[in-house]
């Protein structure tokens, strides 16, 4: 009789505790976080020696809650990163009338990748966080054909020169610092090593000639690795229902 009571016991007990665990859990709210950001990229390894220029972009991230309470987040990274630009200017002369046009030619990277983030529960003001990234690097030049003499400037012809996809991946680490509670505002600085696999692209020739008549005549097809070290600083938007509710999440919440 006494085992019985005893297995009775327990089983209220597990069953008292597995309420309380879920009655907690039911009250932390989804999280959804809304990132724009801008970034510097300085080429790594093999891509460094063929592509001299660091880069300069922007970007933007939409990350989900994998479950209520815990830590893990899931989304999608998009960014843009400017190499490399050469331009040329030209006057045409037609019926008596003249025309100045630019020719511009510019070297550019655009990054998609998936995004996997460790996000440890804290009730500091600062929150560090640890990415795991996979998707696609796109290097492409392109050049441009602009009329001056309109108002606004005018792209008269666009023509890709070169184009290539490379799988890439990589980790990066970030902190998130709290700027305001409602809605929630954090400014955000990570880092992230982003390896990636060969593709052609055209990098500035050290013979480039002087003075230029294409702006394409400066560069040269080459090709390497793609591995970019990434620097970026933005501010994230934390969303969750508290916030349309306006509740506050419970004490040790992100």
């Amino acid at each position: 009789m006494k085992k019985w009571h005893f297995c009775a016991m327990a089983v209220i007990a597990s069953l008292w505790v597995s309420e309380v665990v879920a009655q907690g859990e039911a009250g932390w709210p989804w999280y959804f976080q809304l990132n724009g950001h801008l970034q510097a990229g300085f080429p790594m390894e093999g891509f460094a020696g063929r592509q001299e220029k660091d880069g300069l972009g922007f970007g933007g991230q939409m990350l989900f809650q994998l479950e209520r309470g815990r830590p893990l987040f899931v989304g999608l990274e998009g960014s843009m990163l400017y190499l490399d630009k050469e331009k040329f200017r030209f006057t045409v002369v037609e019926d008596g009338q003249s025309t100045d046009y630019r020719l511009v030619t510019n070297s550019n990277i655009f990054m998609g990748h998936g995004l996997l983030r460790f996000k440890p529960f804290t009730s500091s003001w600062m929150q560090p966080y640890a990415d795991g990234l996979v998707g696609l690097k796109k290097l492409y030049t392109r050049t441009r054909l602009i009329d001056e003499s309109q108002d606004p400037e005018e792209v008269v012809e666009a023509e890709t020169d070169l184009s290539d996809t490379a799988f890439s991946y990589g980790l990066g680490a970030g902190l998130q610092i709290y700027l305001s509670d409602f809605p929630t505002v954090l400014a955000d600085i990570r880092v992230a090593y982003l390896p990636g696999e060969n593709a052609s692209y055209y990098t500035r020739r050290a013979d480039a000639p002087d003075p230029v008549e294409d702006p394409l005549d400066v560069f040269e097809e080459t090709s390497s690795p793609t591995a970019l070290l990434m620097i970026q600083l933005g501010v994230t938007l934390q969303l969750s229902g508290s916030d349309f509710r306006q509740e506050a999440a419970p004490d040790g919440g992100f």
